[in-house]
């Protein structure tokens, strides 16, 4: 297809669309919204609504809302302000009452917004017009009326409307004034209905005894002269026929004013007309610019006897027709809707057709050019899939040598890793062995003292640089993973600068943290910025001359929500040319071959710094001071959910021992320790050197036994029942992390506490770790005094639970110290007891075959968890009830000694006394 072509289908579909669009008229948009506040609900306001649709009905441009206040004015004013907000262009209000409107109206009105009254008035000229009757002029028509009426003189009382609304002042005031005309006329009485109508019922009949003469009702609105009516005709049917019922409105329709008229309930009523109607051509004219009258008074007239069946005869006419009118005017919307709906469909039936023989033309054109096309294509494919084979046969190879050198990549990355984690098994000997010689360096001469803190110092250089390597590793492969949690950041940079204040001390460096705030809250990963600030602090103090100064300043940038950790020192500075590689990794400056170094610390930092979102900047003047600025954002939006952790552990930190630490770690304090012989201990450790050493160490104090390999750790595990277990986790036959997940879901070994040691020191492995049961975690190298404190901290803590539980038998299974396992068989074991302690057959072996566990196995747990017999502790437990039924007084000794299941009272009372240094007589007397 030509381009000539293709534009005349484009202009043929667009011409067709326009037309087609055209012929599809849009619903008329609003031009104009009128909001209408309603004051109330009743038959007379009901006719002016019907009158204001019906009118609207002529006007499809306006948008019409309305709202009903239900003699509420507070109400209203709301309502009248959520019509403000709805961009009304004019307001409509028909005000509940004169003072309590005045104001919002006044307001509206002011903020250039058009304001028709309607029906009542307030106390103020702001309003843009008014429709309504003339109400003064009803009240002095009411009252000539009834002059003419009554020749001979009349007693009137006026049931009124409440005067906070304008229509009742306006009818009492034209009423009262036109009487003054007629002296034979006196107005008696005043009586103010409420809105409710509440009065009439409470005061009228009073009134009506009070003044035995009166002979006219003048009601305010044809509903209380009909209310009236009734109550008269009700409690003083002997005053009906002598009383003249007067009301206001003259509504037409069943049971309304004018039907009351013509049946005789009413004498007469003035016909107040709504001005429903009128108030919307109002309206219009106002927001068509047109001319219009402010105050616009509709007429009345008065109905009687006389004229109200030909008004309502002519009322119900009108209302036939109308409804004629809107019938008419359904049908003629919806011949309409029918009329476009089937123009619609003709054109669009016409607009296929024509698209459909376009398209036509273009596939019949598109399938000859096809076929040239296919022919080229043909000679062009064969030549392609020439060349394709030879490209596959160049990619196979390619392939094959892509993973030829992945698989040997794979394998250095393997080796590399692997011997990182070999490193830290023989770092573990030597650091053990120097930390061993330190504590009883008292024994030695001078020499091996002064050559032990060397090795001891190296070995901690070179277990520093095998974790730098497997956390640059680590890095690189996208394996480290972030865990943030919400920290105190003052507290933890104290506590890192805790372990260089020595040595600070020791080079007269002036080493100081400058802060405004002693606590500040931010979101981190504490392992990985534990290792920025190490770097880059051991760097400070590298570089730092003695006598010198190291500086931590922090601070809070509210602007761009940051925190700003500056570590300044006056050391040997850096020129412009290092600073710009100083994150590059294995990169050296010049001048740092004289202190060593791989080149990895700052480029590791700055990775870790990244992870965590934030970012390091770095200043230096060559030969005066560095300072480097580490940015952690505020807040934890910017770290995925994976990644936050609202609780971190503290022992998944960074434990590293820094390479200038000399100073000893103290001894746990414990009380109250149990001889140490007591314990049975069982270390699992394939490493020969590594084994014997802890065998060594540990059998001074504990009874030690010794596995080579997981399997044979394993089945030690079940015949010694150790009373704490030290196992590596990289172990033949069966790992240690298998043979924790095995010990803590079997009953007979869930209690035992286990140490996991291992070369694998990432925070993930020790999560492994802790998820499959182990009680402590510690990396390798580790310092034997650690675990050495480590050890009798689980066993003093294991005692401390015994000693708590053993005291409070009752309250046992509240506890939830132990592992589920546990809790469900101490859950078992006491419920059992507890249920069956009354029982004088009542034996161990009840217990073993409600638990399934064999008698040996069952004592050494409970002896493991409550550090007694199963025979004293059902005593015990007998003898709490005992107790319990001494106390209450309500039964004799030899009851109390047959229901807790003992089967003598005088064993009984023998064993209590061995308990408690006294008989159960002298208990219950004291």
């Amino acid at each position: 297809m030509t381009d000539s072509q293709k534009l005349q289908l484009i202009l043929t579909i667009f011409f067709i669309s326009f037309l087609f669009s055209s012929c599809n008229q849009a619903p008329q948009e609003k031009k104009f919204t009128i909001g209408f506040s309603q004051c109330c609900a009743d038959p007379w306001r009901d006719v002016m609504n019907e009158e204001m649709y019906r009118e609207l009905a002529f006007h499809p441009e306006i948008n019409f809302l309305m709202k009903v206040a239900n003699n509420n004015s507070q109400v209203q004013i709301e309502q009248i302000k959520e019509l403000q907000q709805s961009d009304i262009d004019l307001l409509i209000v028909a005000p509940n009452e004169s003072e309590p409107l005045t104001h919002i109206i006044e307001e509206i009105y002011e903020s250039g917004i058009h304001v028709i009254l309607i029906d009542r008035k307030t106390e103020s000229e702001k309003y843009t017009a008014y429709v309504g009757a003339d109400n003064y002029q009803i009240g002095k028509t009411a009252a000539q009326y009834l002059s003419n009426q009554f020749r001979r003189k009349g007693k009137i009382i006026e049931l009124q409307l409440p005067l906070s609304i304008s229509p009742a002042v306006e009818r009492s005031n034209g009423f009262r004034d036109a009487l003054k005309m007629h002296p034979e006329m006196e107005l008696l009485q005043i009586l103010g209905v409420g809105f409710y109508l509440e009065n009439i019922e409470k005061k009228l009949p009073d009134y009506l005894r009070k003044y035995s003469d009166i002979n006219i009702i003048f009601g305010h609105t044809d509903l209380i002269s009909e209310t009236a009516y009734k109550l008269v005709a009700k409690e003083m049917p002997e005053r009906l026929d002598s009383l003249f019922f007067v009301g206001v409105d003259g509504i037409p329709g069943t049971g309304r004013g004018i039907e009351a008229v013509e049946e005789g309930i009413l004498d007469i009523s003035l016909l107040y007309p709504t001005g429903g109607g009128e108030v919307i051509r109002l309206a219009l004219s106002i927001l068509n610019n047109e001319p219009f009258d402010k105050k616009n008074f509709l007429q009345t007239t008065v109905i009687d006897s006389s004229n109200a069946r030909i008004l309502n005869l002519q009322f119900k006419k009108v209302a036939s027709l109308q409804k004629r009118i809107d019938q008419q005017k359904s049908l003629i919307e919806a011949l309409e809707v029918i009329y476009h709906n089937q123009q619609t469909f003709i054109f669009i039936l016409i607009s296929t057709l024509l698209i459909a023989l376009l398209l036509w033309i273009a596939l019949w054109r598109s399938l000859k050019t096809k076929q040239k096309i296919n022919e080229n294509l043909r000679a062009k494919n064969k030549e392609v899939f020439e060349q394709k084979e030879e490209l596959l046969k160049k990619q196979e190879e390619i392939i094959k040598m892509s993973n030829e050198v992945e698989e040997a990549t794979q394998a250095k990355v393997n080796f590399f890793t692997n011997i990182s984690h070999e490193f830290r098994t023989p770092l573990t000997l030597i650091l053990v062995f120097t930390e061993d010689l330190i504590i009883h360096s008292d024994n030695l001469d001078k020499l091996v003292k002064e050559n032990i803190r060397p090795i001891r110092d190296n070995a901690l250089r070179l277990l520093r640089l095998v974790n730098q390597l497997m956390d640059f590793r680590k890095v690189e492969s996208n394996r480290m993973q972030v865990r943030a949690g919400e920290n105190n950041l003052i507290e933890f940079v104290q506590n890192m600068m805790y372990s260089y204040y020595k040595i600070a001390e020791k080079r007269g460096i002036d080493f100081k943290m400058i802060c405004k705030d002693e606590n500040l809250m931010v979101w981190f990963d504490r392992d990985m910025i534990d290792k920025v600030l190490f770097n880059i602090l051991s760097n400070a103090f590298k570089f730092t001359h003695d006598n010198g100064k190291i500086s931590i300043i922090i601070s809070v940038d509210t602007f761009e929500k940051l925190v700003k950790i500056k570590i300044e020192d006056n050391g040997r500075g850096m020129t412009e040319e290092e600073v710009k590689h100083i994150f590059e990794p294995f990169y050296q400056a010049e001048n740092n071959n004289v202190n060593g170094g791989t080149g990895l610390g700052l480029s590791l930092s700055m990775a870790l710094v990244k992870l965590n979102k934030g970012d390091i900047v770095v200043r230096s003047e060559k030969g005066h001071s560095t300072s480097f600025t580490i940015l952690l954002p505020l807040g934890n939006a910017h770290f995925e959910k994976d990644q936050l952790f609202n609780k971190q552990n503290n022992q998944f930190l960074n434990n590293e021992q820094y390479e200038f630490e000399t100073v000893e770690r103290d001894s746990l304090p414990l009380s109250s320790f149990k001889t140490e012989s007591e314990y049975k201990l069982l270390i699992v450790e394939d490493n020969e050197e590594l084994l014997q050493f802890l065998h060594k160490k540990l059998s001074l104090d504990y009874q030690v036994f010794i596995a080579k390999n997981g399997k044979e750790g394993l089945s030690g595990s079940f015949e010694i029942i150790p009373d704490l277990i030290v196992c590596d986790i990289g172990l033949p036959e069966q790992d240690g992390l298998e043979i924790t997940k095995i010990l803590k879901s079997d009953l007979r070994t869930s209690h035992i506490p286990i140490i996991l040691l291992t070369a694998r020191s990432t925070i993930e492995q020790q999560i492994e770790g802790t998820k499959a049961g182990a009680d402590s975690y510690i990396t390798k190298p580790f310092n034997i005094q650690f675990l050495e404190e480590k050890i009798k901290n689980l066993l003093h803590n294991r005692q401390i639970l015994q000693k708590v539980y053993s005291q409070d038998l009752i309250d046992f299974q509240q506890h939830n110290d132990l592992n589920l396992i546990d809790q469900e068989f101490v859950k078992k074991f006491i419920t059992y007891v507890s249920d069956n302690f009354h029982r004088q057959d009542f034996q161990v072996a009840d217990l073993c075959e409600e638990l399934n566990i064999s008698r040996s196995q069952l004592y050494r747990k409970i002896k493991a968890l409550l550090d007694q017999s199963i025979s004293d502790y059902i005593q015990n437990f007998r003898l709490k009830k005992a107790e319990e039924l001494l106390v209450k007084d309500e039964l004799s000794i030899a009851e109390i000694a047959y229901q807790v299941g003992y089967s003598s009272p005088d064993y009984f009372t023998k064993v209590f006394k061995s308990n408690y240094k006294v008989t159960p007589t002298q208990f219950r007397k004291n």
